[in-house]
């Protein structure tokens, strides 16, 4: 049976292993990393220069800590970012900002914003139109796979593969945008998740095929807290809020259809490949951690954003964040949204830290973790069933 891990961060982690507690900072030489924009550090960039649609090209994005616009979505760090920290190795490069070996020596990150899981002909059957220049998931695989013909060049293949940490960041985000963008109903929406994770799966599958021996496969976040979401399906019918948080219970239960599909393909995945360590990095549990007890973690805002357009969660699709007419906040270290979808510095920074507080052995590992899933999936289950 394989190493399969669930995460509330890469940290201290569940391990279907006795008594074991693992730390992801050991022996990693490299970090190779795929996604959207909640990993991006700087392809979207590189793909759109600096054009008037690209707000993450220009300040306030990159502020909090870089001073200065990175790319990235956010203030400052993202997830990854604080996972390159505790394995010690340099902030993970844009792979489209590489032209040297010697650049990729520490990995590459593939990721690019507005990257969907779904390969692009599926949105074009529908006549539901797609950003093509963003790619998609398969896209950024076979990059990997062009990148790797090279490095093996230079290193015993076996080796490079062997001592890297795979991180394949929140996707299936921007598959969802695009059919809603197109007025696509949710309910019809839902109909495409399986497609969604068969797709990450098939990524998954496709790096361990090469010879991947780690593996993180990021949830998605819930939507239904997102000042984005929160704006664009805002209605009068109290009865779609969770009163306690103001997010909206439909679309978080979306979210976990989604996380429970996951986990389930991650689960059998393992069993395929029994000499591979497979992690669930969980994004919903630590938001909502975020989102439920935000003074434990110095925060004040929870469902508005920090940079928007006004409105009751300040965002809007104009003006947007970084645009004239948007709004910024003083304090983003106390905010979770950064721009409506997208996390601060600091949100990131707490995901990064939370973590389980014990460690499962073997034989009440994986049955212990799905409890939990389920218990999470059954909750406040108003909307969207599984």
């Amino acid at each position: 049976m394989a190493y399969f891990w669930h995460l509330t961060l890469f940290l201290t982690v569940l391990l279907n292993t006795p008594h074991v507690s693992v730390s992801v900072g050991c022996c990693y030489t490299r970090i190779f990393s795929f996604g959207d924009s909640l990993t991006d550090t700087g392809n979207y960039l590189r793909i759109f220069g600096n054009v008037s649609r690209n707000t993450a090209a220009r300040l306030p994005y990159g502020e909090s800590y870089f001073h200065h616009p990175t790319g990235r979505w956010s203030d400052g760090r993202l997830l990854l970012d604080f996972i390159a920290d505790d394995i010690g190795l340099p902030f993970v490069p844009p792979y489209l900002g590489g032209n040297s070996t010697g650049y990729f020596r520490h990995g590459a990150n593939f990721a690019v914003g507005g990257a969907t899981a779904l390969n692009h002909s599926i949105f074009h059957e529908m006549g539901v139109p797609v950003e093509t220049r963003a790619g998609f998931l398969a896209i950024q695989v076979q990059w990997f796979k062009e990148l790797l013909t090279v490095l093996c060049l230079e290193s015993d293949c076996r080796e490079v593969m062997d001592n890297a940490f795979f991180f394949v960041g929140e996707m299936g985000i921007n598959d969802y945008n695009t059919f809603n963008a197109a007025a696509v109903p949710f309910a019809v929406i839902k109909d495409y998740v399986p497609g969604v994770i068969n797709a990450i799966a098939s990524a998954v599958r496709d790096l361990i095929e090469l010879g991947a021996k780690t593996i993180a496969v990021a949830g998605v976040i819930p939507l239904g807290c997102t000042p984005s979401y929160l704006t664009i399906l805002q209605t009068e019918k109290v009865e779609e809020y969770n009163l306690t948080t103001g997010c909206l219970n439909w679309l978080n239960e979306f979210s976990q259809y989604h996380d429970q599909l996951l986990f389930d393909e991650l689960d059998r995945i393992g069993d395929t490949y029994p000499d591979v360590t497979i992690i669930y990095a969980d994004y919903y549990g630590p938001y909502m951690n975020m989102i439920q007890s935000p003074r434990q973690h110095g925060l004040k805002e929870t469902i508005v954003s920090c940079c928007g357009g006004g409105g009751p969660y300040n965002f809007a699709l104009s003006p947007s964040c970084g645009s004239e007419g948007s709004s910024l906040c003083k304090e983003p270290s106390q905010y979770v949204s950064w721009d409506g979808l997208h996390l601060t510095d600091a949100a990131h920074k707490i995901i990064a830290q939370l973590r389980f507080s014990e460690t499962i052995v073997a034989s009440r590992a994986r049955t212990r973790v799905g409890e939990e899933i389920k218990t999470i999936l059954a909750s406040d289950s108003r909307g969207v069933e599984p």
